[in-house]
């Protein structure tokens, strides 16, 4: 439990620094312009928006880039000041791989 509130922690870090982008808009927008190093998508993210961020990545040359299932939509968006969020996208690779070697410890 301790692990999960250290990366809503630092997921709230990463957005002050203008490292994150949320909501699917934005994120698919920042996918196709090759921004996104590193997806977290909520673990009750609904299907619709699962199926449309898999044809997005489809309809992409390289695909999606690397993504964890974690926290809920509610955490998530708490955790960097907004309403509920299903999806969020890291822009840094800094941020990204701290945040991938902390999401791989609490799997």
């Amino acid at each position: 439990m301790r692990d999960e509130l250290n990366i809503l922690k630092f997921l709230g870090l990463a957005y002050r620094a203008g490292k994150v982008v949320s909501g699917f808009d934005q994120v698919t927008a920042a996918v196709r312009r090759g921004q996104v190093k590193l997806l977290i998508l909520a673990s009750d993210i609904s299907r619709n928006t699962l199926s449309r961020l898999l044809d997005e990545g489809n309809r992409l040359d390289a695909g999606l880039p690397d993504a964890y299932s974690f926290s809920t939509q509610a955490q998530l968006g708490q955790a960097i000041g907004k309403p509920d969020r299903a999806l969020i996208a890291i822009t840094d690779q800094g941020f990204a791989d701290k945040l991938s070697d902390m999401l791989s410890e609490v799997e």
